[in-house]
């Protein structure tokens, strides 16, 4: 574990910047914003999974969270979530803790961070790497917090989203990553909270199921894996949709 408190250096990038992350600009386009960030700006060049949930999930959906973030460092994925409490948390620690590594996108400006208790036990700045596309002193704000779901989406190959409600950030994620193209998978299982409406409507929309194997009695990623095997690309048209 780090001292938390000792923090890195921050790092400004820009769009054409060669150090760039390139899924990120082919996401984007054009509307791919400038970079801030603190910690191993190494993490940019590996796939990366998303994760986007319910701050108060149940204790259902975090362990299908953490199942989800262990399968994926053990296949060399970072994971990459939001800083929220609830999912994104349990995602950015599940992931720390199985040994792999974690990219936090942060809905204000970077100077902001004060990296959360939660963490502390696992924090590692080898492993960790915080992005913001704001100004370093810019306060949180709901619109910002809806903002950064494209950088989430941007740097991630596949999203997972865990207990949608019919408004608010986590159905936000899911439209906009159906509309950019990249793949959606949103977890189902038996005892559902009422409130997770959004989620039957995301698989609607044409997300994809994921649920737990019945044989393995671990939530059956292969789908996932092969698709962000193929590395999709979002068309120009997608692009256009979405932003």
């Amino acid at each position: 574990m780090d001292d938390m408190t000792k923090m890195p250096a921050i790092k400004k990038i820009e769009r054409s910047d060669s150090d760039y992350p390139p899924h990120l600009r082919a996401v984007l386009g054009d509307k791919a914003p400038r970079l801030y960030l603190q910690g191993n700006i190494d993490l940019l060049a590996l796939d990366s999974i998303g994760f986007c949930g319910s701050r108060n999930s149940s204790d259902t959906g975090i362990n299908i969270v953490k199942d989800c973030a262990e399968q994926a460092v053990k296949r060399g994925l970072v994971v990459v979530s939001g800083n929220a409490a609830g999912v994104d948390i349990a995602a950015h620690y599940h992931a720390l803790n199985a040994g792999g590594s974690t990219i936090l996108v942060l809905p204000e400006g970077i100077s902001h961070l004060r990296p959360r208790r939660d963490l502390a036990s696992v924090w590692d700045w080898e492993r960790v790497l915080v992005v913001s596309q704001f100004e370093p002193d810019h306060i949180w704000k709901g619109y910002r917090a809806m903002a950064r779901n494209k950088v989430i989406i941007g740097l991630s190959k596949a999203i997972i989203a865990i207990e949608a409600g019919e408004k608010g950030g986590t159905m936000d994620a899911g439209e906009k990553t159906l509309k950019l193209g990249i793949p959606l998978y949103v977890a189902e299982y038996d005892d559902m909270p009422d409130d997770a409406l959004g989620s039957k409507k995301l698989l609607q929309m044409g997300g994809k199921s994921l649920k737990r194997s019945q044989s393995e009695g671990r939530v059956n990623m292969e789908g996932i894996f092969a698709d962000i095997a193929k590395e999709r690309t979002p068309s120009a048209q997608q692009m256009k949709l979405a932003l």
